[in-house]
């Protein structure tokens, strides 16, 4: 079940996913971001630090590697639609809302 290492596993994986976002699609939005790339790369450094981290609280609190990968994978696929819509305004379609839910359900999944 959920435990505190869970917990704060997954507020890690959401915060970094939410920051990967703005890494690799702020320069979509801002033209300021593409001229700046070293910006970029220097992202990489704690949003590698953050991904390390939660690696190991997930371990400790699953005993186990595979429900870690799982979340991460899904705390990607429900933050990166509501970014998207939320900073560049693109709606959910109907596929995009069918793998949000199926995200969500193998997030389920593995804290049950």
């Amino acid at each position: 079940m959920i435990n505190k290492q869970i917990l704060i596993t997954m507020t890690i994986l959401f915060v970094a996913n939410i920051f990967v976002w703005f890494q690799l699609n702020g320069q979509l939005k801002w033209d300021w971001w593409k001229e700046n790339i070293w910006m970029v790369c220097l992202m990489g450094i704690p949003i590698s630090y953050a991904f390390y981290k939660a690696t190991a609280y997930g371990y400790l609190g699953f005993g186990e590697l595979w429900p870690i990968r799982l979340l991460g994978f899904a705390t990607g696929m429900i933050t990166f639609p509501i970014i998207t819509y939320l900073v560049l305004g693109e709606g959910l379609t109907l596929k995009t809302a069918i793998s949000m839910i199926l995200a969500a359900i193998i997030m389920i999944l593995q804290l049950i």
